[in-house]
């Protein structure tokens, strides 16, 4: 898309919630896609918002940041933080840019208890006490999503546009030991990228040799630091053995994900995430 067509783009979903502002004067949530908007509206199913879904998170952004221009407010944007700097650099320019903890929706919400309460339920009983507990399980998992993250952000830092998601992470993970083959990885991360640094550079950085500009991190305090659907790819597997008893086309990442969102939206509304949202749509200062 250019940059002549993103700006039509954006104005097009500022106008149209300024329009819609002139007949409904609810606070408005603009979100990234359908899915970010149904989670919302069942955690906040107490409270009487507009949502709009821009399509993309940067135009989700630029549309608030727009509106925000406009004077208007009750205006917030929801969106992923992801592994670049671009929100950060918009909460700069913004209060009403109110991005999840950690780096999406899925992540925040797996830090918190929901991703012990989806293992618990999906596992088996003895192989989660096997392995050490539920804890210790999330922890081992934790560390399979450190090499990734560290590649997500130095993809990001050196703009190389690696097909991340062309890359099954399920397959690349030790289903007997739950540890990722970083080799493995390296190379198909590689071979599915024409813009790719090279095999060694990509596990220089995965390993932690090759240093990042600036560690991926959550100001919130959010930890550790990782893409959801990553996680959810390896809690897959470990599943399929490790502690539990499913087959693998029973636990998708798609299907894991949808399981997440409904069992955390409760969550998500007690979380002092949603406080301070509450306060950019009432218009107080944080």
């Amino acid at each position: 898309m250019d940059k002549a067509v993103s700006m039509r783009e954006m104005d097009r979903v500022a106008d149209r919630i300024r329009l819609h502002r002139q007949s409904d004067k609810r606070p408005v949530v603009i979100v990234e896609g359908p899915s970010d908007q149904r989670m919302l509206s069942r955690a906040f199913s107490d409270q009487d918002f507009s949502y709009f879904s821009a399509g993309t998170r940067n135009l989700a952004i630029n549309a608030s940041l727009t509106l925000v221009g406009w004077g208007l407010q009750g205006v917030a944007c929801v969106v992923d933080r992801d592994f670049d700097d671009v929100v950060m650099q918009s909460t700069e320019a913004s209060q009403a840019v109110h991005p999840y903890e950690n780096a999406d929706m899925e992540s925040m919400l797996l830090v918190s208890r929901v991703g012990a309460d989806m293992l618990q339920e999906l596992g088996s009983t003895g192989k989660i006490e096997t392995q050490g507990g539920a804890q210790a399980i999330i922890s081992r998992i934790f560390e399979i999503l450190e090499p990734v993250t560290r590649l997500r952000r130095a993809n990001a830092e050196n703009s190389w546009g690696i097909a991340f998601d062309a890359v099954d992470l399920a397959s690349k993970i030790d289903k007997k030991e739950m540890a990722l083959k970083i080799h493995s990885y390296c190379m198909a991360l590689h071979q599915t990228s024409s813009t790719s640094p090279g095999i060694k550079v990509l596990e220089a950085y995965a390993v932690g040799s090759r240093k990042l500009n600036s560690q991926p991190a959550c100001p919130r305090g959010s930890t550790p630091y990782f893409r959801g659907r990553d996680f959810l790819a390896a809690l897959g597997v470990a599943l399929c053995g490790y502690c539990g008893s499913k087959r693998p086309q029973s636990v998708p990442v798609d299907g894991l994900e949808e399981s997440l969102r409904l069992a955390g939206a409760y969550e998500l509304r007690l979380h002092p995430w949603s406080a301070d949202l509450l306060k950019i749509l009432r218009h107080e200062h944080q």
